[in-house]
């Protein structure tokens, strides 16, 4: 016990009275230290964030891609393809079984890749016109007949090809492809008309 009445305290710790206890010293970061963790967090966001924006886009683009048309990719014969093929706005194909064709205002996915354009872009995604047409057992190894139209050469000003693939069935047969850019959710659907 010290002279004043008060127990010693224990040694090793400091002794505690109506004084305040001062507080636990501070770590201090040097200022290019935390100019460093600074530019080191605002580089990781930098590269984060296009990576999540990309991420992001791609996720969207699947998640709300229009689906291609009932049925499954389907393999048509020449002569099955021979015949009027009809959209859902009155636009019409006639496939001829000679390799010609005739189109009255029918929806398509149009290219000019000379000029580098395409439906939804500087080519309108209704033509009417002749040229000729051919198939093949498709490039997408789906085994589905896609269909080349060549209009003839100067169309518009331009040397415009359409290009559509069969789906469905042998009863219910269509021809398709996307109008533009797919994202864009355009389809363009026709159907056999003088089905037999």
């Amino acid at each position: 016990m010290s002279g004043t009445g008060e127990p010693a305290a224990p040694s090793g710790r400091p002794p505690q009275g109506p004084w305040p206890v001062p507080p636990p010293p501070r770590l201090r970061m040097p200022v290019w230290g935390g100019i460093l963790l600074g530019l080191s967090i605002g580089g990781l966001l930098v590269l984060l964030a296009p990576l999540v924006l990309v991420t992001l886009l791609l996720v969207l683009r699947v998640t709300t891609a229009v689906p291609p048309p009932d049925g499954s990719p389907l393999a048509l014969t020449a002569s099955e393809l021979t015949g009027t093929w009809q959209d859902d706005r009155g636009g019409v194909l006639v496939l001829a079984a000679d390799g010609t064709f005739s189109t009255t205002e029918v929806c398509g996915d149009y290219s000019d890749f000379d000029g580098d354009i395409g439906s939804g872009f500087d080519l309108p995604s209704r033509m009417s016109g002749t040229g000729a047409w051919d198939s093949d057992d498709g490039s997408y190894g789906d085994g589905a007949t896609e269909v080349t139209l060549d209009f003839v050469p100067g169309y518009a000003g331009q040397d415009v090809s359409g290009f559509l693939e069969a789906r469905g069935t042998r009863d219910s047969p269509v021809l398709w492809s996307y109008v533009g850019d797919p994202d864009s959710g355009v389809l363009c659907v026709l159907e056999k008309v003088d089905r037999p």
